[in-house]
């Protein structure tokens, strides 16, 4: 039985290349923009509930490993998620309702409500709202690129009694304008909209590696012809003279920020000539290889680790030379020992691996 122990450490460092670079994945941007309240008491006023969202926000960022933002007036761009609030009578009790909703297609709502007594939110309880909060802000973006329901949540508790329901219907939100600083949205509405983490449709990207598709150093061209599968052509300078060739990606996962994929090309290694000296008591002589040119059947497997608009991917696999015929000495003579030497080490074939960093073009 064939050992899987080399598969097992390619795999291993795969990831461990690809570790340092996951910090750079986009971070979810979140904005409070519409804080409304019914209620005259201090404690509940649009100001405050406003000052303690916020506050209840940054307190739990600090004990979250993902990243998310929480945007000002200073952040350029269009949030991923706008998160709405309003006070409320209920009865005797007070009510304060969270709208979040995504702000790209398909656009995706969940709304979170807890009822208390006091007309106050502590410290404790602002902090437990606020990871709620998060947590399903995190859930929407998923479940927005996915383009899968969103999985209903488990109620979350605090020092109050929490109660939480699936919501599509925003109109208890109608006519509140601006932020929860009375700054007027509208401006906002042409503001440049990020690229989401995985979305692509043209990606272009400089390729450096050994045996790989696209040489010892390339361009790598990917057309997303739908989420799951890319077309791509690769082109470079290899051992074996310039070598190009197209391929296909099939990503199990779709369009998601790290998305694994699996990979099977060709590559035309277009040849070129070698020239080996000898030396022999002070006289050398030159002989003279031609390199033909080699199709080379290509498959691995890889990640495509999306930052921002840029994106870095790696792959290992392996190639499997279809031409074993393909060289030939200038002069018929026999190959030397050179000869041998210089085209065992520079064929195309073999163990592969690459990493690619580009741009998400469109």
């Amino acid at each position: 039985m064939r050992s899987t122990a080399p598969r097992a450490r390619a795999g291993m460092l795969l990831a461990a290349t690809l570790l340092p670079f996951s910090a750079f994945a986009d971070a979810l941007y979140l904005q409070l923009t519409d804080v409304g309240s019914e209620v005259d008491a201090g404690g509940l006023s649009a100001s405050t509930v406003a000052e303690r969202t916020r506050y209840g926000i940054n307190e739990a960022l600090k004990n979250t490993t993902s990243e998310a933002i929480l945007m000002d007036g200073q952040h350029e761009g269009s949030p991923d998620v706008t998160v709405s609030a309003k006070v409320t009578r209920a009865g005797e009790k007070y009510r304060l309702t969270y709208l979040l909703s995504t702000t790209h297609s398909p656009v995706r709502t969940k709304t979170l409500a807890y009822e208390f007594v006091n007309p106050s939110l502590s410290d404790r309880g602002s902090v437990v709202m606020a990871q709620a909060v998060l947590d399903e802000a995190k859930k929407l973006e998923v479940a927005a690129e996915q383009e899968v329901p969103v999985a209903s949540g488990a109620d979350t508790g605090s020092d109050s009694r929490v109660s939480e329901r699936m919501n599509h219907n925003g109109s208890r939100y109608d006519g509140m304008s601006g932020d929860s600083t009375g700054r007027d949205l509208s401006a906002d509405q042409d503001a440049p909209r990020r690229r989401r983490g995985g979305r692509t449709t043209l990606d272009l990207g400089v390729a450096a590696g050994f045996n790989s598709p696209s040489g010892i150093f390339g361009v790598e061209l990917e057309y997303r012809v739908a989420p799951i599968l890319g077309l791509n052509l690769s082109a470079g300078v290899g051992a074996w003279g310039i070598r190009m060739g197209p391929g296909a990606r099939l990503y199990p996962l779709g369009e998601v920020r790290t998305s694994p994929f699996l990979e099977a090309g060709m590559s035309f290694n277009m040849g070129g000539r070698s020239t080996t000296t000898l030396s022999f008591g002070g006289e050398s002589e030159s002989y003279t290889t031609e390199k033909l040119m080699t199709p080379v059947a290509t498959v691995a497997v890889g990640l495509r680790q999306a930052m921002g608009p840029m994106y870095l991917g790696a792959r290992v696999g392996w190639g499997y030379r279809l031409r074993e015929d393909n060289w030939r000495t200038s002069d018929g003579r026999d190959p030397n020992l050179l000869d041998d030497l210089d085209i065992a080490t520079t064929q195309h074939g073999g163990f592969l691996c690459s990493l690619t960093l580009g741009a998400a073009m469109f």
